[in-house]
């Protein structure tokens, strides 16, 4: 009898695939569930990880840099958070030794690849020619029967890209965090700082947007208006319906302030389709979860990766915008027909003549678009849900027809100055049907009027106003961005905006930076460009997929990033007191902001020289108090958990100062300081 141990990434994978492949037997060891099947002659052995049981170290061990002497090694022996693995780790080495042949059942991308590879090769040094690789898209027990009995060859592509990418994200993190860091350190302060391949290029990003909106001057311009009872009618003079000379804008407004009629002189009508979406990858479903359900990027990530190992949709982290046939399109819609909540819509697509999906562009070699299993869902949280659905009505979306629009421009002349009123109405709903509520689109009627009539006017109003800056990025708008320019992954770009916030780089949403993070990308562009520079991450990234077609090799692109950063970072050590004393100008003067919270209303009742509240910590905790104690004794309770900070607002109710608590389980919440304040009642 041959023995064959498969790894699934999770131990909630391993007992899917093994609920899939037939009748099982549960062995515990080590306190670790492992499931054995019998085929034949053949044992099968389905051991879990608990994701990347393996991690990268420094070999030499010292906080020097550059350092490129990097070893794989077990997660629980470099993180004091990953003792938990440390049992996993035991149980695969036990179980592996029993093996004949290996599978790799984890999931089908590059972190997959890495992570079951890893613990085979380490654990065991096996041979390619020995290890399997299973490729599904979902965990349903049909999928998984069919890439089991489809074993592939081991994925040295996918592998050696997979981690290629590691080290090299490894390289550019540990070697740039460390020289920031060493620079404020020489400058006698401390300060978590990182930086890295993706995350420079990332914030350097952001920090061109938030300069241009600090450079912006805005410009004054002018808008008339014509006020019926049914509608408003903006002025547009030569095409323009922004007046920019104040001159001409007055001189306009006297001409027709006084007149009571206008009269239609021409109604335009054009018809139009609003195509039918395209299925979702994980950019698309994080905008639009952020869009519909203000869910961040991050957020939605997990929650989609909850609901596939659950076995409700297919794998997330997908660039494919297809959904090809092979995947039953027809079946998927007869289970979900089979959902009390979806009968009705999956029967309207069921009754179309031919059901064929709207394919989007984009693909990706491993994976089709995302989309629901059919299996029925069961105690999903209220995020789970709401994400869940979306999904759903997308997949039916795409198997609709175009709606129908229909948009209208009536022009209404006045003394001789033209003034437009415009509407836009659905005309078929069509595709808007399957997808509701989350369709969103303008809908503002005219009133059916005619080329000659003549109209009442209520009366005309001048507003100024000005240009406004560019918009800021949101969350999910970032991670499309870094997208289109082919920056990061599907599977990290999330989570590096996440560490963009962790590290004070930015804050709120829309995103703003923070004079550290505008601090820290000057400093990257002016003595080491290369780490915040696309074309070269880019450039990487192609690399990495040239590796994956087996075009390169994981040694040549590790020598150039290992000439590159060390070049870079000797002339950064050079200069390295001079760019500590920038960093910690500007690392003290953010801690002063984040700690104030606003004027002490104390001092201002007893006519003291204004103190300010501010975060105050000390041995026993922290507290509110006033920079004028102890001449002043105001002060106020903080919350023991979370991370506090300062929000520049004042409370609705009672005006004293706001804080924000992040809090690393449950909801971060704004709260005002006052335990007495009304906002409380309800506490």
């Amino acid at each position: 009898m041959t023995t064959t141990v498969m790894v699934g990434e999770k131990p909630k994978v391993a007992s899917k695939l093994a609920q899939a492949l037939g009748d099982y037997s549960i062995e515990t060891n080590r306190g670790v569930k492992n499931y054995v099947l019998r085929k034949g002659d053949n044992e099968i052995i389905i051991a879990p990880a608990v994701g990347h049981i393996f991690n990268l170290n420094d070999r030499s061990g010292s906080w020097d840099y550059p350092v490129f002497d990097v070893e794989w090694v077990p997660t629980f022996e470099t993180s004091d958070s990953a003792d938990y693995m440390k049992k996993y780790y035991n149980n695969l080495r036990d179980q592996l030794e029993k093996a004949d042949e290996y599978i790799n059942a984890c999931d089908y991308d590059l972190e997959g690849s890495v992570i079951g590879s890893n613990v085979i090769k380490h654990l065991t040094g096996a041979s390619n020619e020995r290890i399997k690789r299973m490729k599904f898209s979902t965990l349903t027990a049909g999928d998984l029967q069919q890439a089991f009995e489809e074993l592939e060859e081991f994925d040295e592509g996918m592998t050696e890209a997979g981690l290629t990418r590691h080290v090299l994200d490894f390289y550019y993190g540990i070697n740039v965090s460390r020289a920031l860091m060493k620079a404020v350190r020489a400058n006698n302060r401390y300060k978590t700082l990182s930086t890295g391949r993706v995350q420079g290029p990332a914030l350097a990003m952001l920090a061109e947007k938030e300069r241009e909106i600090k450079a912006f001057d805005p410009d004054p311009y002018w808008e008339i208006f014509l006020r019926n009872s049914e509608f408003d009618a903006k002025l547009e003079e030569d095409g323009e319906d922004r007046l920019w000379e104040e001159e001409q804008a007055e001189e306009i407004f006297e001409t027709v302030k006084d007149e009571k009629e206008t009269e239609v002189v021409d109604v335009s009508t054009r018809n139009y389709k609003h195509k039918v979406p395209t299925p979702f990858n994980l950019t698309d479903l994080q905008s639009e979860a952020s869009s519909q359900f203000r869910i961040n990027p991050k957020q939605t990530q997990a929650i989609a990766q909850t609901l596939y190992e659950n076995g409700l949709i297919s794998y997330p982290r997908t660039e494919s915008q297809k959904l090809p046939a092979k995947i039953g399109h027809k079946n998927i819609l007869k289970k979900l027909k089979n959902q009390e909540k979806y009968e009705g819509l999956a029967a309207k697509v069921l009754s179309k003549k031919e059901i064929s999906p709207k394919q989007g562009k984009k693909k990706d070699d491993a994976h089709p678009a995302i989309y629901p299993t059919g299996e029925p869902p069961g105690g999903l949280s209220k995020k789970e849900r709401k994400v869940y659905d979306l999904i759903v009505k997308r997949f039916f979306a795409v198997f609709g027809k175009a709606a129908k629009r229909q948009s209208v421009t009536m022009t209404l002349e006045v003394e001789g100055h033209e003034f437009k009123a415009k509407s836009k109405i659905t005309k078929e709903r069509n595709w808007f049907n399957l997808y509701d509520p989350y369709v969103r689109v303008e809908e503002a009627e005219l009133p059916d009027l005619k080329q000659g009539q003549v109209l009442d006017v209520e009366e005309f109003e001048l507003m100024e106003k000005e240009t406004k800056p560019p918009r800021r990025y949101s969350q999910s708008g970032i991670v499309s961005e870094l997208e289109k320019r082919n920056l990061g992954t599907k599977a990290t770009r999330a989570q590096i905006v996440d560490r963009l916030y962790n590290r004070d780089y930015i804050e709120n949403d829309p995103i703003e930076v923070t004079e550290l993070g505008l601090s820290i990308v000057d400093t990257l562009e002016k003595y080491c460009p290369e780490v915040v520079s696309q074309d070269l991450t880019r450039s990487f990234e192609e690399k990495m997929q040239e590796i994956r077609e087996q075009k390169n090799s994981r040694v040549e692109v590790l020598n150039e990033a290992e000439k590159n950063l060390t070049d870079v970072l000797t002339e950064f050590k050079e200069q390295q007191k001079q760019i500590g004393a920038e960093l910690v100008e500007t690392i003290d003067s953010e801690r002063n902001r984040k700690r104030k919270l606003g004027p002490c209303d104390a001092c201002e009742d007893e006519g003291r020289e204004n103190g300010i509240m501010q975060i105050i910590k000390t041995k026993k905790g922290r507290f509110v108090g006033c920079t004028n104690y102890p001449d002043c004794e105001n002060t106020y309770p903080l919350p023991r958990n979370g991370e506090i900070n300062s929000t520049d607002k004042e409370c609705e109710e009672c005006g004293k100062p706001t804080i924000y608590v992040e809090r690393k389980k449950g909801r971060d919440y704004s709260m005002c300081i006052d335990p007495d304040c009304p906002s409380k009642d309800d506490w």
